[in-house]
C-alpha cells in the first residue's frame, strides 16, 4: 500500500513537473454558443464567460416578453369592447375611440415582438463574436504606438511590439 501511495506522489510531482508557465484558454465553438443564444439569450454570453451581458440580454428578453403578454391581454379586451359596440349599434364617435384604443394596443404588442426578436439576434451575434475571440492575446506586451521622430519633426515613428 505504501509502494502505492509513493509511486502516485511521484507521478504527480513528475507531471506537474512539465506544466509550462503560459495559461492556455481552451477554445469556444461558436456554433453552439449561438445556439444556447437561440435557446434563451444570455445563455451564449454565460457560455463565453462573459456573465455581466447575461442579465442585459435576459432581462431585455423577459422585459419584451411581458410586455407582449401584457399588450395581447389588453388587446384581446379592448377588441372585445369593440366588436360588442359595434354589434349594439354604439355611436360612430365610441366606436372609433374603442378601435384607436385596439390598435394602439396590437401596435404596442407587435413593437415588443420586434424588440424581442431584436434581442435574441443581438445575442446570437454577441455569442458568436464573442465564442471567435475567446482566445484573443489581450496581453499588455502587445502594443503599437505613432509618434513624431526626434530627429525630424515632419517624420512619424511607428513601433509594434510583440
Amino acid at each position: 500500500m505504501p509502494a502505492i501511495v509513493m509511486a502516485m506522489i511521484c507521478a504527480a510531482v513528475c507531471c506537474s513537473a512539465n506544466v509550462a508557465d503560459t495559461i492556455t484558454v481552451a477554445p469556444r465553438s461558436p456554433s453552439t454558443a449561438v445556439l444556447y443564444s437561440f435557446v434563451f439569450p444570455g445563455m451564449g454570453q454565460y457560455f463565453n464567460e462573459s456573465y455581466w451581458k447575461v442579465p442585459i440580454f435576459a432581462g431585455a428578453a423577459v422585459t419584451s416578453g411581458y410586455f407582449i403578454v401584457a399588450n395581447q391581454s389588453s388587446f384581446s379586451a379592448a377588441a372585445q369592447e369593440y366588436d360588442a359596440a359595434i354589434a349594439s349599434g354604439q355611436s360612430a364617435g365610441l366606436t372609433s375611440t374603442l378601435l384607436r384604443r385596439r390598435e394602439f394596443y396590437r401596435n404596442n404588442r407587435d413593437v415588443a415582438g420586434l424588440a424581442l426578436l431584436l434581442t435574441y439576434a443581438l445575442a446570437a451575434v454577441d455569442a458568436y463574436v464573442g465564442a471567435n475571440l475567446h482566445d484573443f492575446n489581450v496581453d499588455p506586451t502587445l502594443s503599437m504606438s505613432l509618434s513624431p521622430t526626434p530627429t525630424s519633426p515632419l517624420a512619424l515613428n511607428l513601433q509594434v511590439r510583440f
